[in-house]
């Protein structure tokens, strides 16, 4: 379900006329209502680091005369292992600066990475912290066009968002649907909570592209 059809089909849950076109979402209550998804993907997603669909696992090749990379990781890497073992973070990232570098180490500072020079080929794993897919599959922090789609599996997307935004736009306990919606959306909440677990590990991002494991 991508971003065009969550706010339609929670337009129409709301009573409100959907549109025919994503330029058309121009009313401020158009606007209220797609910065509440945005919200709540982030905050749904933000629940476990651990649910499966955040886990990436990053490819790269470490050389014997190089320790600085740019890499393209928006999260905390939870693991680093290579042909040759697993690496351990070093916190003081001043150490790869001298003739000292720590064997089998890595560490980071601003938005560069650092391993300890080494002919490896290594896979960094890690939870991502951007929860939008766009139409290509690459990541990024917020929906902005039609064809974005959550990282959330679609089984649970509907559900969680349609209800989970239909409250959040009224605010308003005394609404004929604000319970309905808020247990909708909570009853969806623990289903992913519980069914992220069992199928932990059954899919997995590899450099922006989903794959089977």
């Amino acid at each position: 379900m991508n971003y065009f059809e969550i706010i339609n089909k929670t337009l129409i849950e709301l009573n409100y006329t959907p549109v025919s076109t994503f330029e058309s979402l121009t009313k401020m209550e158009h606007k209220k209502l797609m910065n509440i998804i945005n919200r709540l993907n982030k905050e749904i997603c933000n629940k476990n680091a651990n649910f499966y669909f955040r886990q990436i696992v990053k490819n790269l090749t470490l050389y014997p005369d190089k320790t600085e990379y740019s890499l393209d990781i928006v999260g905390k890497p939870s693991k680093v292992v290579g042909d040759l073992g697993e690496y351990i973070y070093e916190p003081d990232y001043s150490k790869f600066f001298g003739n000292n570098i720590p064997e089998k180490s890595y560490s980071a500072y601003g938005e560069k990475y650092l391993f300890s020079p080494s002919n490896d080929r290594i896979k960094i794993f890690y939870s991502t912290d951007n929860f939008v897919m766009d139409k290509n599959d690459e990541l990024k922090a917020d929906f902005l066009l039609e064809t974005d789609r959550s990282i959330i599996p679609d089984n649970f997307a509907e559900k969680l968002f349609i209800n989970g935004a239909a409250y959040n736009f009224k605010q308003n306990s005394a609404h004929p649907k604000y319970l309905h919606w808020k247990q909708a959306y909570d009853n969806a909440l623990a289903e992913l909570l519980n069914g992220a677990k069992k199928i932990s590990g059954s899919d997995i991002i590899i450099d922006g592209g989903y794959r089977k494991l």
